[in-house]
């Protein structure tokens, strides 16, 4: 049986790849730095390491004994996250502590979730910072998987919640189109690549979704029935130079998330699940 070292398990993605991984009957040890966290999973893992992959010398030997690391380890793009730590901290230099960690021991592969068409918008932190520790990996001689989604689907649930209480607006181009995945969907596919020969692989969700439905969705789904105001670009392009100045964690945020309403982001579809069958299964979390 292949012992595996899951990084970022209690996170919203790793509980899916942790849950996928017991599920397939591997041996999971999970990486995390919270022990209660990491203890409330269900089932319960193998065993547990507490470590802080950002502090490289609290990795040590997290990897011996391993045959394959998967990495969930990435900042949360939320925007009522409060963590200080930068993008290049975490999704950059976090895992390329573990990377390194992983070369010593000699595991076999490495599977890395990162982010759809990263290398493409250097000048975003978020995107910068996967497309970095990509090209790390892709240098290491450890074999590799980097699976590279376009939106996993509980980003989308703030904005329900934001829509509820009639924060809600038209940003960018409404045509503007992305094929979000079903976190679920990316675990399954990250599990099965266990023991394939290095690649990328862009994943998308089935459905197809432009800006403007998207907003339509998000209003349906919480309910409101109130005006949704078009937010002149003007007035978003002014505002940032200061947001960067005094407040760059959500200046990074809300960045990455302008990106994604300038520009196409379509991947091949790969999960079965749309949007609103997971609103409709997970209400409680809208």
């Amino acid at each position: 049986m292949k012992k595996i070292l899951l990084a970022g398990a209690t996170g919203n993605l790793g509980k899916h790849l942790f849950q996928e991984l017991k599920q397939q009957g591997y041996y999971v040890k999970v990486l995390a730095r919270s022990k209660e966290r990491a203890a409330a999973l269900s089932p319960a893992p193998d065993e547990i390491l507490i470590a802080d992959a950002s502090d490289q010398g609290s990795l040590k030997g997290v990897c011996a004994d391993v045959d394959v690391v998967i990495s969930a380890i990435g900042k949360s793009l939320s925007l009522k996250n409060k963590c200080t730590a930068t993008f290049r901290e975490i999704d950059f230099l976090a895992n390329l502590n573990l990377l390194g960690e992983a070369e010593k021991s000699a595991v076999s592969q490495f599977i890395y979730i990162s982010a759809f068409s990263a290398s493409q918008y250097p000048h975003l932190a978020y995107f910068k910072a996967h497309a970095d520790f990509s090209e790390a990996l892709k240098q290491s001689p450890i074999s590799k998987i980097i699976l590279e989604p376009t939106a996993l689907f509980a980003g989308f649930r703030e904005q329900v919640e934001l829509a509820s209480r009639g924060l809600i607006g038209y940003v960018g181009g409404p045509d503007r189109r992305v094929n979000p995945v079903y976190e679920g969907e990316v675990a399954k596919a990250a599990v099965a690549a266990i023991g394939l020969p290095s690649q990328v692989i862009p994943i998308g969700g089935k459905r197809v979704y432009t800006r403007s439905r998207l907003i339509r969705l998000y209003c349906k789904t919480a309910g409101y029935k109130g005006l949704v105001p078009t937010i002149p670009s003007f007035l978003i392009k002014a505002a940032m130079p200061l947001l960067k100045l005094v407040q760059r964690n959500l200046y990074d945020k809300l960045s990455f998330y302008l990106a994604l309403t300038k520009e196409d982001f379509l991947a091949p579809p790969l999960g079965v699940l749309t949007l609103e069958e997971y609103f409709e299964l997970e209400p409680q979390q809208v």
